[in-house]
């Protein structure tokens, strides 16, 4: 398979994830919270303060939401504006996945790594549902090219890039970061034997660099928290946000010691997460690390130094996670760019050697139909027409290609249609999601119906993550409400409640504008979403009502 061939399949996968970007709502609750933060410093151009429902937040740096905030006053608030820069993140370290895997290895495994990097199933998800590891994986894989450049030739380019880089890595996610980026070139050098270069001068100078460079975070958390500890922060005063920052948003997690705590960790945890999430090269991953564990000791020492670096940096910190208590399926996204490349390698080598192999071959293979057949039967089993129609598409794309490229039907089956089968289940996915919320979001259908309606605030009735998300789709203003008093005496307004709730607001002077049947929480299991995706989840009759208080 030629370098061309490589490019097309990789584009072909970031234009059907990119595709995900049209859809008009935001999905995840915690999304609609980062949306919400980030649309507070965009409106009140208020960049050192994280605030949400008129509340101090004290959860994760800054970083993210600046981003995000400079994305909504260049393109105004809007779903596509909040998912646009971290899509944009997602492409940053795809291009630095290529950049790493060209410093160890061929053009052809270069590519072979963007490749898997743009089709792994939860690198996928995760630029669109845009969490902070979105951010941090462009952070930290910028971060890495440089530090290897470093070591390699002391350029104040790299020095400086490599700063910028890790510094916003930790003002995306903390101090933990470090650990991702340096622990890679840290076992290089032990394997190397250069272990004193961890403390050279050359070296203090790029740490010491990389924390002066986050200063503005330590600056703005200085100036919301630790210049106020009367502020009530967790249910208490006297909280410090450089402390949180530095110890408890991270380490405390770790050690399960700060304010937020998980005790439901499990050792083996991550291991079953790495199973699906890296879908459909998890088969390619186990014999890239048999291979390379094979043929160590036959190789060269500059000649591991690859393989070194990227085990190094992609299982010291999936240990790390898996020995704490505090565990989320989505902390591993910062490593599959690592692993891509060793999987990038691997294929650059079977792609060679293809009469080897044949248990992956089939591992692949049966791979290939497991996805093909649950999109397909997810699809029936929703029953939505256009969804069938795509998924359809899709299949018989693959069969078309199957049937051109018959005379390399190895390769095929090796890499061309498990990129096919995990494409046609994200799409599946990613279709289902916007045409469900898009009938069934409270925010969303409520927006449309107040759309030719005059720009009175809107107070939602305990319903907070509707106000939230309701604010970032309307000009005027939406307010969470818990109780009626504080609903205003004076003014026009209107009001979002449950239909079962308005006898708890009393008697008002109140016209219904508007009304549906539609669905408050978007997140939960997945069997929940299949049944929302179906209409056969219970949905909640939601009343738009227009008040005229007393003038």
């Amino acid at each position: 398979m030629n370098l061309t061939h490589i490019k097309y399949l990789s584009l072909f996968a970031l234009l059907i994830n990119a595709a995900a970007m049209l859809s008009p709502v935001i999905n995840g609750g915690d999304s609609i919270t980062y949306a919400a933060l980030s649309q507070y410093i965009a409106l009140n151009n208020d960049w050192a303060n994280l605030v949400l429902d008129g509340k101090d937040w004290l959860d994760k740096p800054h970083m993210p939401f600046w981003i995000t905030a400079l994305s909504f006053e260049l393109l105004g608030v809007s779903a596509f504006s909040y998912i646009m820069p971290g899509f944009l993140f997602h492409l940053i370290g795809g291009y630095y996945t290529y950049r790493i895997a060209r410093l160890f290895y061929t053009r052809e495994a270069a590519w072979l790594s963007v490749l898997v990097y743009v089709s792994v199933f939860h690198l996928m998800d995760s630029s669109i549902e845009v969490k902070a590891e979105t951010y941090l994986t462009g952070f930290i894989m910028g971060a890495c090219y440089y530090w290897l450049r470093y070591d390699a030739q002391s350029r104040i380019k790299y020095l400086l890039l490599g700063a910028a880089f890790t510094a916003g890595a930790v003002m995306t996610k903390g101090v933990f970061t470090l650990i991702t980026i340096f622990s890679g070139l840290v076992i290089l050098w032990l394997y190397r034997k250069q272990w004193r270069k961890l403390l050279s001068g050359k070296w203090l100078l790029a740490y010491a660099l990389s924390l002066l460079f986050t200063a503005p975070e330590v600056v703005a958390l200085y100036l919301q928290f630790d210049a106020h500890p009367e502020k009530l922060v967790f249910g208490r005063t006297d909280v410090s946000g450089i402390r949180f920052f530095l110890w408890d948003s991270q380490f405390g997690r770790f050690f399960n010691t700060g304010p937020i705590k998980n005790t439901n960790g499990h050792p083996f945890y991550f291991a079953l997460v790495f199973l699906w999430a890296f879908l459909p090269w998890v088969a390619v991953f186990i014999a890239a690390m048999f291979n390379g564990v094979r043929k160590f000791a036959q190789r060269a020492a500059d000649e591991n130094a690859g393989f070194v670096f990227l085990c190094g940096a992609f299982f010291i910190t999936f240990a790390l996670f898996s020995a704490t208590s505090f565990q989320l399926d989505h902390y591993t996204v910062i490593l599959f760019p690592f692993a891509a490349i060793l999987c990038g390698k691997l294929l650059s080598d079977r792609l060679v050697t293809l009469q080897q192999g044949r248990a992956l071959l089939v591992a692949q293979g049966v791979l290939t139909l497991l996805l093909l057949a649950l999109a397909i039967g997810l699809s029936v089993h929703v029953g939505n027409a256009i969804v069938l129609a795509i998924v359809a598409m899709m299949v018989l794309g693959m069969l078309a290609y199957a049937a051109i490229n018959w005379q390399q039907m190895r390769i095929g089956v090796l890499l061309v249609f498990p990129l096919f089968g995990i494409l046609t289940l994200y799409t599946f996915l990613v279709l289902t999601t916007a045409l469900t919320f898009t009938s069934y979001s409270v925010a969303y259908n409520a927006n449309a119906l107040l759309a030719d309606k005059p720009a009175a605030p809107v107070y939602v009735y305990q319903m907070d993550i509707v106000a939230r998300e309701l604010g970032l789709y309307r000009s005027a203003p939406a307010y969470a409400v818990d109780n009626v008093a504080q609903l205003p005496a004076r003014g026009s307004y209107f009001l979002l409640i449950e239909a079962g709730q308005m006898g708890a607001v009393g008697p008002l002077r109140a016209e219904q504008v508007g009304q549906g049947n539609w669905v408050v929480h978007k997140t939960g299991t997945f069997p929940r979403w299949l049944r929302l995706a179906k209409g056969a989840e219970p949905l909640q009759d939601v009343r738009i009502l227009q008040v005229e208080g007393a003038n």
